[in-house]
């Protein structure tokens, strides 16, 4: 576990600063570290793929299992530092340097997709969601996530129906995955230290949605549009040409065939109400 003083050094050396731009944070805390590894619950068996691993504050540990680690860092010097700390001291381990976005996950897992996939990252604020939608697009070959993310984002990941933080993202994760609050991490845990506080999550893939509908581009057509106007009612919300382009008369009649009072908010029907609306309008 690198010290703040070690990172200083390993700047200096290596001659890099911390790219604000990719939201380069690195976990100094030994507490946090253990208990992210407690969490991950990695064994010999496992193929684990790490985003971004930055200086390894994760690596070692997770190669230590015995499992196949494969750790895909965006920053170049970053990655030259982190390659030559752990030259040749795991044969199961893999650096690879690169943007994980841009990768084919089967053929970068090639080998180890019989178990499935247990994936362990620190996510950058900006590019949390297309790392999350680039997970859940590949669901079948992944087992869990743990990740770290910015409270505020974990909140709307988290959020439940009625609460402020409750948004599209929400029912998106909840429809693939179970997600749970694993610990706040506080940000003097880091360095830099970052403006914000940072929670460490687990998203659990589903074997199967957790809602069923017949037509999923349906159902997240009508999410998106009903929270682009989440205030407003869901009558309001969804009639817009932007929404779904209907008229109120008809999009009344479907609603209430779906048990949705019409003059109710976006922000406080579940993912079991919008998948019924989805239904009604294919019955």
């Amino acid at each position: 576990m690198l010290t703040r003083s070690q990172i200083k050094d390993i700047f200096r050396e290596y001659g890099f600063r911390p790219l604000k731009r990719l939201g380069e944070n690195y976990l100094i805390d030994g507490n946090i570290r253990n208990k992210i590894l407690k969490e991950a619950d990695v064994c010999a068996d496992d193929a684990v793929l790490e985003i971004g691993p930055g200086l390894g504050a994760l690596t070692g540990g997770l190669a230590e299992s015995g499992a196949r680690i494969i750790a895909v860092e965006k920053d170049r010097k970053a990655f030259g530092a982190l390659s030559e700390m752990l030259a040749g001291r795991y044969s199961n381990l893999m650096l690879i340097h690169g943007d994980i976005l841009k990768f084919d996950l089967p053929a970068l897992m090639s080998g180890a997709l019989r178990g499935g996939i247990k994936v362990v990252g620190n996510l950058p604020y900006y590019i949390t969601s297309p790392i999350i939608e680039y997970l859940i697009e590949n669901r079948r070959r992944i087992i869990s996530a743990l990740i770290t993310v910015q409270r505020e984002v974990a909140n709307r990941l988290m959020a439940l129906p009625g609460t402020k933080d409750y948004s599209s993202i929400s029912c998106y994760v909840r429809y693939y995955t179970k997600p749970s609050y694993i610990h706040t991490i506080r940000r003097t845990a880091f360095y830099p230290e970052p403006e914000v506080d940072s929670s460490l999550i687990k998203l659990d893939i589903l074997d199967r949605p957790s809602v069923e509908v017949r037509d999923e581009k349906m159902l997240f057509r009508i999410i998106r549009g009903a929270f682009n106007q989440r205030r407003k009612s869901i009558i309001n919300s969804l009639s817009r040409e932007e929404a779904l382009s209907i008229s109120k008369d008809e999009l009344s009649k479907i609603l209430k065939r779906a048990g949705i009072e019409p003059s109710v908010r976006p922000e406080v029907l579940s993912l079991e109400d919008f998948a019924r609306i989805c239904e009604a309008f294919v019955i």
